[in-house]
């Protein structure tokens, strides 16, 4: 037990000496003076300087070090694990976290969606032609033979869902996702994910359209064979005519959805009108 207290306490300061003396001098009021704190506890832990499960230096001795006092730091303290990049245990100290794949996802994912309707088709779509047709090139020249078997079972799974729209749907996502893990960028991973509830509010919406199946598989055996074959200029050909014709159908449900509504509007104000004229 000692022994690991001795590790911790060196790495505590070691830590500690990585974090230069600060003093952020006047500032207008005690939330700025906490903003500021935030932001640079923040920096030393984005740039390893303050590596993810170290312990922070005692409050007094931190508090010192960036040369605030004890009720800012902890403020700022507070603002961190809320924002999951520290973990406060009792009996143990304040540690930096790592965060969770979900949680970086989460706030790009939250800003999407309350953009709503400012978020266009369009919109979405030059998005995922930045993303997904580099991201495949990247995919054909990094992929490996794990990767390719399950892009396989993916598609077989595509094919068994044709008879049920939602499934398909959902297996279509998978095997974007998957595409998106084969380019071993994770960093392309965590962009694409952040659309993802986009994505699949869309692929629900056009999920029961005519002729969905017979249209999209094409492209999908097309992009495995492309991986395949280690061909990363027919790839992103393929994926950008793929993404095109996406956003043709989905267009194409969208108009049929809002004539469809304009109609029944039409219909429920006739009726009410009709029903006017009789008690007149």
């Amino acid at each position: 037990m000692m022994a690991n207290d001795d590790a911790d306490q060196r790495m505590t300061n070691s830590a500690l000496k990585r974090v230069p003396k600060l003093r952020f001098g006047t500032v207008g009021n005690k939330s700025a003076l906490v903003d500021r704190v935030v932001e640079k506890i923040q920096e030393l832990i984005l740039s390893e300087r303050l590596a993810v499960g170290t312990k922070l230096p005692p409050e007094r001795e931190f508090a010192e070090r960036l040369g605030v006092s004890r009720t800012v730091l902890r403020e700022a303290v507070r603002v961190l694990s809320a924002k999951g990049l520290l973990e406060t245990c009792h009996g143990v100290g304040t540690t930096v976290r790592a965060l969770t794949h979900e949680e970086m996802v989460a706030p790009l994912n939250l800003f999407l969606r309350s953009w709503g309707r400012d978020v266009s088709l369009n919109h979405l779509h030059q998005v995922r032609s930045l993303l997904e047709v580099e991201n495949i090139g990247l995919a054909a020249e990094h992929a490996s033979e794990e990767d390719i078997q399950d892009l396989r079972r993916i598609l077989e799974e595509m094919k068994s869902a044709k008879a049920n729209p939602l499934l398909f749907a959902a297996k279509d996502s998978d095997f974007h996702r998957r595409l998106a893990q084969t380019a071993h960028n994770p960093l392309l991973t965590l962009l694409l994910d952040s659309i993802q509830d986009l994505l699949v509010g869309i692929r629900k919406l056009v999920a029961e359209e005519s002729g969905l199946v017979e249209r999209v598989m094409p492209a999908h055996n097309e992009m495995l064979e492309c991986i395949v074959n280690r061909d990363a200029r027919r790839a992103r050909q393929t994926m950008r005519a793929h993404l095109l014709a996406a956003l043709d159908v989905q267009k194409h449900v969208i108009r049929s959805e809002s004539d469809t509504q304009e109609a029944k509007s039409e219909q429920e104000q006739s009726a009410d009108a009709s029903g006017t004229a009789e008690y007149a």
